[in-house]
Order: C-alpha cells, then sequence, then structure tokens
C-alpha cells in the first residue's frame, strides 16, 4: 500500500542520516547570541542612519552649489548691467553734449542771420534812399524778449545817402514798461555817455535787465544826438 511505502522510504532515510550531537546553549551563551545580533543590528540601523546622513548632506550640498551658481549668475548679470548703464550714461553725456553744442551753433547762426539781415538792411537803405538832405537813420531797430528779466536791442545806425562827413553824437536809449500798474522807464546814456564817431554806419547791441513783476507792453526809444548838444540826428521806437 502506498502509506506503508512511504514509511518505509522515511524509515531508510532516518536510518540513513548520521547521528550529530549539539550540545545546548547555556544562558550566556543565549545572551551572547543575543547581544552579537543586537550588535549587528544596531551596526546595520547606524550604517543606514550614516548613509541618510550622507545623502542628505549631498543634496544640501548640491543645493549649495546651486544657490553659489545663482548667486554668481546674478552678480554677472548685475556687473554686465552696470556696464550697460555706464555705456547708456556715457553715451546720453555725449549726446548732451553734442545737442548742447547744437544749440551753440544754431544761437550762432541765427545770429549771423539777425547780423546778414542788417547788413542787407544797411545795403538796401544805401541803394533804395532818396533822402539826400538826411544826416543818418536806423535801418534795423530790434527789441527781444532773452529771458523773463532781460531784453536785447540790436541797432544799425546809417549815414544819411552821399554822406562823407563822419557824424559825433551819443546814443540815448530808453524802455517803457509796466510794473504792478504803474509806467517805469529804463535809460541807457546820457549827456556823459561816451561820444560814438560814425562813418558810413554803427552797429550797437546790448540788454535792458527788468525789474521783478516787470509787464509789457513795452516800448523802446532810440535817439542818436550832437555830441555838443541835443539835436536829434536820428531816431526810431520799437514796441513788443
Amino acid at each position: 500500500m502506498p502509506i506503508k511505502r512511504l514509511y518505509r522510504l522515511q524509515r531508510a532515510r532516518l536510518t540513513a542520516t548520521p547521528l550529530a550531537l549539539r550540545p545546548q546553549l547555556g544562558f550566556k551563551a543565549r545572551l551572547l547570541r543575543y547581544l552579537i545580533l543586537l550588535g549587528v543590528l544596531l551596526l546595520a540601523a547606524y550604517i543606514g542612519m550614516r548613509y541618510g546622513q550622507y545623502q542628505q548632506e549631498m543634496a544640501l550640498a548640491k543645493n549649495a552649489q546651486a544657490k553659489q551658481n545663482q548667486i554668481q549668475s546674478n552678480q554677472q548679470r548685475l556687473a554686465t548691467l552696470e556696464q550697460e548703464k555706464a555705456l547708456l550714461t556715457q553715451q546720453l553725456t555725449v549726446i548732451g553734449a553734442e545737442r548742447d553744442a547744437l544749440k551753440r551753433d544754431l544761437s550762432t547762426l541765427q545770429q549771423d542771420a539777425a547780423v546778414t539781415r542788417e547788413t542787407l538792411s544797411f545795403f538796401e537803405s544805401l541803394l533804395q534812399s532818396n533822402d539826400r538832405s538826411r544826416l543818418a537813420s536806423f535801418v534795423a531797430c530790434d527789441l527781444q524778449m532773452r529771458a523773463t528779466d532781460r531784453l536785447g536791442y540790436r541797432l544799425l545806425l546809417v549815414q544819411g545817402t552821399d554822406k562823407t562827413t563822419e557824424l559825433s553824437g551819443r546814443l540815448l536809449l530808453s524802455l517803457q514798461f509796466v510794473v504792478d500798474g504803474k509806467k517805469q522807464t529804463l535809460t541807457l546814456g546820457d549827456e556823459q555817455s561816451p561820444v560814438l564817431a560814425v562813418k558810413h554806419y554803427h552797429r550797437a547791441e546790448g540788454e535792458f535787465n527788468l525789474p521783478e513783476n516787470a509787464a509789457g507792453p513795452m516800448l523802446m526809444d532810440v535817439r542818436f544826438v550832437e555830441a555838443a548838444g541835443k539835436k536829434v540826428l536820428a531816431s526810431c521806437q520799437k514796441k513788443i
């Protein structure tokens, strides 16, 4: 029967197995075994903890390096921006200097144009004038506001046609304006002013320094009088 056969096989296997004697461990041996096992477990736990710390330190080092790289990148970008800012500032300075130079050139050109207009008026007066008895006249009598407290004037005095004798006289100017509703007058030149010697033409320019709150209308009266008297040889008026 199968059961008896299985029993015989098991009995034969047990008979063939050699006997081995195993001494029974005492309390100290078992305790030592447990301590060794516990030591192995603690060592494994310690190694695992140290490995975890190492992994954490590596992650922190990578983060710190990434932050350091980011800081260096930001510093480089900041330095680049500072250089660009300095370059732009330098360019703006150059542009400002060029603008100021252009303003000066424009002012010079305007002054040259005014002188040219005066010269043209002078020659036109010489060509078109038929009054041979006139001693002198103002062919240019300009008044312009240069600032809130300054008025500039430009004058061109010419002798009459065919007049070759040198004229001597004084140039007297006056400016009428209003301050707080009251008329006031500024004068330039008097009887003690230097005598001008005019031959063919004389050009004069200057400024009136206005008091505070000066308002218009403003009227400039110009006279060229004899050096030894009060006879008016030429006159003009300009109102703005």
